[in-house]
């Protein structure tokens, strides 16, 4: 009974609150504690004028991807594509101030490759976010956002935080940074209901890929067929792995990734589907980009797969199919490789107060947009923004991720009015 009361009372954690003044208060409060907090936590710290930021990540400790890193792989960008030097070349979050520290630079000078090790990078990320222990509360899961009125107009946002032991307290923010909404397109992926254990197929989940990889690479009579479900950049890097193999049969892959479609026909080619601004979901509809335009990977992956139909006068070959049912697909293979991640659910559960005051999103870059509100609706300088930290592709870092975090941390700092674009740092290209 004790139970069923305290989780009643939790249901509504702002509302049953105590006064304003008595909750802790942040110039800055950031949703999760990625990549691209991370890069604010190091643009606040190297600011003028540090503001007072809090980040609440739900998970016990900081964590880039799935935690785990094929051999190999690498970043899709160069190394001063990190956290901080595009922003501020002499900073001390520099990749190569890590290198340093942990006694590689002149090693990695060497290796002439310009392009880090993504578990490599990870570490890097690890090595920066220690440095922020006092401003980041792990464990600690959001589970509502309010507006804090005062006199018909918001001057702030109340947040509702459960911590790991269950208690639940609110915090106040002037400002807020919330992770970008996850494509309409991601779903929870879906059973293949025609698997025949008997026969020999067996399913491997991708997390758990790069521990039984050495199961499939063997010397096998006849040579072994695989299918790779999934969609998102682990799922490229599986299959650029399993390319790497010449022991294997056919490959098929099974993905929603559009970018992984092979070159079509001029004369069959789709015309570009309208997108629709929405601040709670990322527009699906995409124009298509060819093998030739795509990342270096996607062209890696298909070099390899002619290689492999040459090298085999056309026996063995890769398959990519485009869409979400794999029962077909994946029924002459015996090993599916899948990814069986649900997607966390959406943070726009968490803004549902805020529905009423929202004109729309103006995109500040291609990781950031800012939050419009209806005018007199909410107090000048009080701010809620929207961060993604991954490529459009999903698969590397946002080139333009220092930047973001520092045009997010200049605004706040100088009170610059969200209407002025002035000072808008560009970023490099290579």
């Amino acid at each position: 009974m004790a139970a069923t009361e305290r989780s009643s009372k939790s249901l509504d954690p702002i509302s049953s609150s105590t006064t304003a003044d008595s909750s802790p208060q942040y110039d800055l409060v950031c949703i999760g504690f990625g990549a691209a907090q991370l890069a604010t936590a190091i643009a606040n710290r190297e600011a003028r004028k540090p503001l007072r930021v809090l980040f609440l990540e739900q998970r016990p400790s900081f964590s880039w991807g799935s935690g785990s890193h094929l051999s190999r792989t690498r970043m899709e960008s160069p190394f001063m594509y990190d956290l901080a030097t595009l922003r501020n070349p002499r900073t001390a979050f520099s990749y190569v101030n890590y290198l340093l520290a942990r006694g590689r630079l002149v090693e990695f000078a060497n290796s002439d490759r310009l392009n880090p090790l993504r578990e490599e990078f990870e570490d890097y990320m690890k090595w920066c976010a220690e440095q922020f222990k006092d401003q980041v509360r792990y464990s600690s899961e959001v589970v509502r956002v309010a507006p804090d009125t005062q006199a018909d107009v918001v001057k702030g946002w109340k947040i509702a935080i459960r911590d790991g032991s269950g208690t639940t307290y609110v915090v106040q923010a002037r400002n807020m940074v919330a992770p970008s909404p996850s494509r309409a397109s991601a779903a929870v992926p879906q059973p293949i209901p025609t698997i025949d254990f008997l026969a020999g197929q067996r399913i491997i989940s991708m997390n758990d890929y790069a521990t039984r990889r050495n199961e499939l690479r063997g010397a096998n009579e006849p040579r072994l067929n695989i299918s790779v479900v999934g969609t998102g950049g682990k799922t490229a890097e599986v299959l650029d792995d399993l390319l790497s193999c010449p022991r294997l049969g056919n490959i098929t892959v099974v993905t929603e990734d559009e970018s992984l479609a092979p070159l079509s026909a001029l004369n069959d080619a789709e015309s570009p589907q309208p997108q629709i601004c929405s601040i709670w979901a990322k527009p699906a509809g995409s124009q298509k980009t060819s093998v030739t335009e795509a990342s270096g990977l996607v062209q890696t992956l298909y070099m390899r797969a002619y290689e492999k139909q040459v090298q085999t006068k056309g026996e063995y070959r890769l398959r990519v199919v485009i869409g979400k049912d794999a029962a077909a697909a994946c029924s002459q293979s015996d090993f599916i490789i899948r990814d069986t991640t649900s997607n966390p659910l959406s943070h726009s559960a968490l803004f549902t107060r805020l529905d009423t005051l929202i004109l729309g999103c103006r995109p500040q870059g291609k990781s950031l947009e800012e939050v419009q509100f209806k005018r007199g609706a909410v107090a000048e300088g009080c701010r809620l923004w929207l961060v993604s930290s991954k490529s459009e592709g999903g698969c590397a870092l946002a080139k333009d991720i220092a930047q973001t975090a520092g045009e997010i941390v200049r605004k706040l700092s100088s009170g610059e009015d969200a209407r002025d674009g002035a000072g808008v740092q560009m970023q490099a290209r290579i």
